[in-house]
């Protein structure tokens, strides 16, 4: 067998077939290698592309989760008149609401049996200290209904030192106020008309929170 191919390779056409052969070897060789180099290059390419875009998609997550602590908070196209409710403090003297305007107030409407309200109060507490000396105050209004005994002993027992607490076990000041749930939290000007208000659950001492507060204290 390999004796006829040797005397075919050394006619004339045999010579030509075995030249065609190796022409056609060598650009399948070239081309493999061209396209390994290529390969090669993309995946170093798509590499940064990937890494670049893990970190775009970081920042831009992290502003995403940033402004959704917030995403609830409805800020009034103009600042909406509060009525001045009346309310009580832990020793049952009576105040109204307007004794506490005066700076930028935070009211926290919260009840103890409310689970989201009750995870808040470190938040707030947190806030109040970091804006104390600012012309902001952060005021708890608990309404539950047995009065003040029960709250006062959970703020007390939480450690929270830095808030104004106040209470309404007739839920008169809630039904004023137009709360449709608790946890509701309204920021109101200095002058005791409302900005804004949202209902539900945030982390009131998040960079979002701050940024909103540093804005109006400016």
């Amino acid at each position: 067998m390999l004796s006829h191919f040797i005397r075919f390779v050394r006619t004339p056409k045999g010579a030509a077939a075995v030249l065609c052969g190796l022409a056609v070897l060598v650009v399948i060789v070239a081309q493999v290698t061209s396209r390994e180099t290529v390969y090669r290059k993309g995946e170093g390419q798509g590499k940064a592309s990937i890494a670049a875009d893990r970190t775009t998609n970081g920042a831009t997550n992290g502003a995403m989760q940033n402004k959704a602590v917030l995403k609830n908070f409805v800020t009034h196209a103009s600042p909406q008149d509060l009525p001045d409710m009346a309310l009580q403090m832990a020793d049952g003297r009576e105040v109204n609401f307007s004794d506490f305007t005066g700076d930028y107030l935070l009211v926290n409407f919260w009840a103890t049996w409310c689970a989201p309200c009750r995870k808040e109060m470190p938040q707030l507490d947190a806030l109040a200290q970091r804006y104390q000396a600012s012309g902001f105050r952060v005021l708890t209004l608990s309404v539950d209904r047995g009065g003040s005994a029960k709250p006062e002993k959970f703020l007390n027992d939480l450690g929270v030192r830095h808030v104004l607490r106040a209470y309404d076990p007739s839920y008169k000041s809630a039904r004023a106020a137009k709360l449709i749930g608790l946890p509701t939290t309204l920021l109101v000007a200095p002058d005791g008309r409302e900005i804004g208000r949202l209902a539900g659950e945030a982390d009131w001492n998040s960079a979002a929170v701050h940024q909103l507060l540093d804005g109006y204290l400016k």
